[in-house]
């Protein structure tokens, strides 16, 4: 079964809010798409407020990955089919500012790993398509399987699409797929976007960042 396509798109972002200076190190980076580059989980909230409960926040943050414990009086199995089979879920806000996104994938390969459905891998090409965002391949992978024996783990597939000499960047907001890859690929530069669900976890290995420009500053300084 694939689990990954290429989309590259090649092409120079003048007015990007990056600079990247000197000399460069050969990196590949490899990055989350839901809470890193979509914004999944303020749509999904949305989603539960128009159709569910209606006296929900407008400034409620999710505050655990599991969303059988988030929203227990929910049928979130019932949820999780209306949403991702809605248009909303092709139409996922940014997290990240495109200019210096497709800046940043002039310069370095950047394959997106997320952690979906095989049948929602359309969808996802299609939000990421909607913003015009320039990367490398799209990959399905992550430590949840929805019941897939052959689903692989994110180290599974960076184990295959890397390249010797170069440096692995990876940025991700579960903690679980950053210790995955600290255990399985050491030598790699693991980043854990902060998230409301997450800042409970602690390790020396990773290197927490606030938001997407934090991030570029880690890595192209």
């Amino acid at each position: 079964m694939a689990y990954g396509r290429g989309f590259y798109q090649n092409g120079i972002i003048e007015d990007a809010n990056i600079i990247f200076k000197g000399e460069s190190v050969m990196k590949e980076l490899y990055l989350d798409v839901d809470g890193v580059i979509l914004d999944f989980e303020g749509s999904f909230v949305d989603f539960i407020r128009e159709e569910y409960i209606t006296d929900l926040p407008l400034d409620y943050s999710l505050q655990t990955w599991e969303m059988t414990e988030e929203f227990k009086s929910l049928d979130i199995e019932e949820v999780w089919e209306r949403f991702v089979n809605s248009d909303r879920f092709t139409r996922l806000e940014l997290l990240v500012d495109s200019d210096s996104f497709n800046k940043l994938s002039t310069k370095f390969p950047i394959y997106f790993i997320t952690n979906i459905p095989l049948a929602q891998f359309s969808s996802r090409e299609q939000n990421l398509k909607y913003h015009n965002l320039n990367y490398k391949e799209l990959h399905l992978a992550g430590h949840f399987n929805f019941g897939e024996e052959d689903y692989p783990s994110k180290a599974d597939v960076i184990k295959k699409l890397h390249n010797p000499g170069t440096d692995i960047i990876f940025l991700d907001d579960h903690p679980k797929n950053c210790m995955e890859i600290k255990r399985e690929l050491p030598e790699s530069k693991v980043y854990l976007m902060n998230r409301p669900h997450n800042l409970k976890a602690s390790d020396p290995s990773w290197v927490r960042v606030e938001n997407w420009n934090d991030f570029l500053e880690q890595i192209v300084s």
